[in-house]
């Protein structure tokens, strides 16, 4: 398989322990000019790859790609053009997440 990489997406998570839950946030870099996204709000509530989903619906909101892939086949993107999208994810503190969410 070869692989192109159109896009670098660098999520942080964070795990709430006083409350117990979990937050990540996400910063997304589309390779071919270098454009750079990150959320409205600097961290989102989500635990496992929810990362992934809040990912890819910004890039839909930001007209990065198409509306056919929403919530409820968002993999579908990665499938169909051989997994374009190089997740880096790292458990970090608070500040890092929060760091991560702004530009």
């Amino acid at each position: 398989m070869n692989r192109k990489i159109k896009f670098v997406c660098n999520a942080v998570k964070w795990f709430d322990k006083i409350n117990g839950n979990t937050y990540h946030s996400v910063k997304i870099t589309r390779c071919k000019d270098n454009k750079v996204l990150v959320d409205k709000y600097s961290y989102t509530y989500g635990y496992g790859e929810q990362y992934k989903y809040t990912a890819i619906q910004l890039m839909i909101d930001n007209k990065w790609l198409s509306k056919k892939y929403n919530k409820d086949n968002y993999y579908l993107y990665e499938r169909e053009n051989q997994y374009p999208i190089l997740w880096n994810v790292t458990e970090g503190k608070k500040r890092d997440m929060i760091l991560n969410g702004s530009i």
